[in-house]
């Protein structure tokens, strides 16, 4: 009887100890599976939605387009890279459009909603200012980046930063800016949002500066909530702007040196309201 009873704690004992062996690696396994399928499901629904978008309209009033493109970042990833990228549409005060030879979207498969993006070769911006006169520029960047970060009300802030671009201006004179950036989030604690947007060692033949930055709260924010959202056109949204009493209210701004540069800085300023 002893005999038996040793027997049976033998054999408990040896299943315990492969059971403590086998089931980390199959919980691995498993978490493993998953995050595979989960990957593949998501960027082939990613893949089918970019290209059922491209030539039509990502949002309302702007048109997403390429030549070509390539998914991979498996298995926690989403790297998309586009050639021949073109976004175009109508702004607040007329057209705009952007190219870039070369455009690359990552975006995690989990987690938070949120996007980083990268350009690469040459990039034309086209836009109209606040009086409707059309601007555009041709660019090389040393590095181009951007984030985009999203919530149940849509984009929360979005961010760009520009590294040693040189290129010519509407009227094919040359320029070049050793860092520019822009920036623009939900005012957490008020009804508004707030932009800013800077430059570094900027040279042309209208001016140079070695600083600038601008800061500035448009009031009234929720009256851009849709357009944050996706879900209205940028002329509409401005047009609820201006309707709901919306300002644009300047917090700070600084230029060194303090001359010379503000015929360059403001279209920039007056094309975003």
């Amino acid at each position: 009887m002893a005999g038996l009873n040793l027997a049976m704690v033998e054999r408990r004992m040896k299943y315990s100890s492969r059971f403590w062996l086998y089931a980390p690696l199959a919980l691995f396994l498993t978490l493993a599976g998953w995050a595979m399928a989960h990957w593949w499901s998501v960027a082939a629904a990613f893949d089918k939605k970019l290209t059922a978008l491209n030539g039509h309209q990502a949002l309302p009033g702007i048109t997403l387009s390429y030549t070509s493109k390539t998914i991979s970042g498996f298995p926690f990833n989403i790297d998309v890279v586009f050639t021949g990228f073109k976004i175009a549409g109508i702004g607040a005060h007329g057209p705009f459009a952007w190219s870039s030879e070369r455009f690359a979207l990552h975006a995690l498969t989990y987690g938070r909603t949120q996007e980083i993006y990268e350009a690469a070769g040459r990039q034309m911006l086209a836009w109209s200012d606040g009086d409707g006169k059309p601007h555009h520029i041709d660019f090389l960047p040393a590095s181009l980046h951007a984030s985009a970060i999203a919530d149940s009300k849509g984009l929360a802030r979005f961010d760009l930063d520009i590294k040693n671009a040189a290129g010519k201006d509407s009227d094919g004179e040359p320029f070049a800016a050793s860092r520019a950036q822009f920036h623009m989030r939900r005012d957490p604690g008020a009804d508004a949002l707030d932009v800013m947007i800077s430059a570094d060692e900027a040279h042309s033949t209208k001016g140079s500066i070695r600083t600038f930055s601008a800061y500035t709260t448009l009031t009234q924010g929720t009256a851009w909530a849709r357009l944050l959202a996706g879900t209205q056109s940028w002329p509409d949204a401005n047009a609820a702007w201006q309707k709901a009493g919306g300002i644009a209210r300047s917090e700070k701004r600084t230029i060194t040196p303090a001359m010379g540069i503000a015929p360059v800085i403001d279209p920039v300023l007056t094309s975003l309201y």
